[in-house]
Parts: C-alpha cells; sequence; structure tokens
C-alpha cells in the first residue's frame, strides 16, 4: 500500500496526515504555528514531525499545500502568503526533499481543497462549485467541469482580494478583511472590547443568543455572501461549498449563508444554488495535495506542482 504523509500550512497552524490511496487518513494531526518561524525552522518542524509521526516507518512521497503561489520550477511562494512570510525565503518543497530524501508535490491551499473536495467529498457529484475556505484567511477556488479553475502560469484564484465594501477611512474593504476567522473576533471585540477565543466559538455564543456575537458573524457572512453571490451570478454554480476552520460551525455557518445569498444572486439563479458544508471539513487540503502526489507516483513524468495536474 502507497502513503503520502502530506502537510497544510495555514497561518496559525500546521494541519498533517498520512495518506493512502483513495483519500483514507492513517493518521492525522495539528501542531500550532508561529507566523515569525524562519524558513530554516520552519523546514525543520516538518521535517521533525514526519519523523516523529512516522517512527521509523516511511512514506512513498511528500506532498505540501501552502498558501499563495508557489513558482512551480523553484516551490518558492512569489505571490500571496502573507500569512506564512517563511515560505518567501526557500522552497519548502526542496528543503524537504533533501532532508528526508523523499519525493515531494505541492500546491496552493484553496486549490488543494477543492481538489480534496472534486476526488472524496462534496464535489464528486458536482460539476461546477465554488469552494469557500474561511479561516486565518480566506481563499479557496472555483470548480468548472470537475477541475479547479488556475490562470495559464499556474497562479490559484485570489478570493480573499474580492473587494466586498469600503473600510472605515473609505479604502477598499477585501472579502479576507470583511470575513476571515481574525476579521471576525476583531469585530466582536469592537463591539464588546472582550475577544472570543474562536471563531468557532463565536458561532457558538450567537447561537445562544449573544447579540454582539451575531452582528460580528453577519457582518462577515455579508461579505461571503456578496462575493459568492458575484461569483454564481457570472458562472452558474450548482453549489457553494464552505471549507476551512469556520466551517466546523457546520450548519450555523451555512444557514446564515442561505439567507442571505438570495440579495446578490440572480433570483433564478439562486434557486439552483446549494449550499454546504465541505464534507472533509479541515482535511480537505491534506488530501487533496495528497492525491497530486499519487498522481505523480503512478506517472513519474509529472511535475511536482499543481499547475498540471489540474489541468491535465
Amino acid at each position: 500500500m502507497k502513503t503520502v504523509f502530506a502537510f497544510d500550512i495555514g497561518g496559525t497552524a500546521v494541519k498533517f496526515g498520512l495518506v493512502a490511496e483513495g483519500g483514507r487518513l492513517l493518521k492525522q494531526g495539528e501542531v500550532p504555528f508561529e507566523r515569525d518561524l524562519s524558513f530554516a525552522a520552519l523546514g525543520e518542524r516538518l521535517a521533525r514531525l514526519y519523523e516523529d509521526v512516522m517512527a521509523g516507518a516511511r512514506a512513498d512521497a511528500l506532498a505540501v499545500a501552502m498558501p499563495g503561489f508557489a513558482a512551480p520550477e523553484s516551490g518558492v511562494v512569489i505571490d500571496g502568503g502573507g500569512n506564512v512570510p517563511a515560505l518567501r525565503d526557500g522552497s519548502i518543497a526542496g528543503a524537504l526533499e533533501q532532508r528526508l530524501s523523499l519525493p515531494v508535490w505541492f500546491g496552493n491551499d484553496g486549490v488543494a481543497a477543492a481538489l480534496g473536495e472534486v476526488r472524496y467529498g462534496a464535489g464528486r457529484a458536482l460539476s461546477r462549485f465554488l469552494l469557500i475556505t474561511i479561516g486565518t484567511g480566506v481563499g479557496g477556488a472555483v470548480v468548472l467541469d470537475g477541475r479547479p479553475i488556475i490562470s495559464p502560469n499556474g497562479h490559484p484564484p485570489e478570493l480573499g482580494a474580492i473587494i466586498v465594501g469600503l473600510d472605515d477611512v473609505g479604502e477598499p474593504l477585501s472579502l479576507e478583511a470583511q470575513s476571515s476567522a481574525p476579521a471576525m473576533l476583531q469585530a466582536y471585540a469592537r463591539r464588546t472590547g472582550n475577544m472570543a477565543v474562536t471563531a468557532r466559538g463565536l458561532f457558538e455564543q450567537a447561537e445562544a443568543g449573544d447579540a454582539a456575537a451575531e452582528a460580528a458573524i453577519d457582518a462577515a457572512c455579508r461579505g461571503i455572501a456578496q462575493a459568492a453571490g458575484a461569483l454564481t451570478n457570472a458562472l452558474m454554480f450548482e453549489a457553494i461549498v464552505l471549507g476551512g476552520g469556520v466551517s466546523g460551525a457546520g450548519e450555523a455557518l451555512a444557514r446564515r449563508l442561505r439567507r442571505l445569498m438570495p440579495a446578490y444572486v440572480w433570483p433564478a439563479l439562486a434557486a439552483k444554488v446549494d449550499i454546504r458544508i465541505a464534507e472533509l471539513g479541515n482535511t480537505a487540503g491534506l488530501l487533496g495535495v495528497a492525491s497530486l502526489a499519487f498522481d505523480g507516483l503512478s506517472t513519474p513524468s509529472r511535475r511536482r506542482d499543481v499547475r498540471r495536474d489540474v489541468k491535465s
């Protein structure tokens, strides 16, 4: 049985998992991530994490999902990825390949999550959908004809950069600034002077009747509905799939989006779009990027980044 050890590097945590063919997670976990960690320290931490979890055993390959756009030739993040600045200082895929003597495949985290849902989750029966991942940042991907869409040079979409309004000083307000987990917590803090511990906890407070929590969540969900609505008007999705850490709120998140979306979508299209939580939860990126590695292991001539694998 072939296995791939996958990492999903986020702004506050690194998720990891040992994946078997067919998308079966044999082991999984999550460790905190410090934003100011150096490139060398990040590479060593990931390598040691692999060694600790594998305990002397060996995977057939590694796979890394990361924010931003990593140059296909080098694996260095050259655009975006601001939540993990160390990724701009070197090729984490190259460092792991050298340190652990294993082939490494890599890709954008949002595109990897969409690929995971296409192959193993909510997207299996869908041809055309939008995945929005909500966590430390906001990302995701557009899936058309069963494939995540990327630019000709491999650049992933930048859903978090969609402008959804103006901020308090009249500057453009991005979806990430409006609707990410930190944005929800900051909005709650402005209203109450208190900082909720997690976005998921904020949903629990709102469900229990906390008006300030409800207002903070409503503002974030309106941003998501506006962005998803505009894209639905243009691309006529079958579904909006909600992923990332905040999707752990489950139906409490989906229900609010169902209420808000009709204000931003042409009525005939709104009636046909389903809003659902990602089936794979916060493991979609792990499973998606691992699937790239399995593809590569079965076809050794494939390049080791997401560009070829989502287009071929």
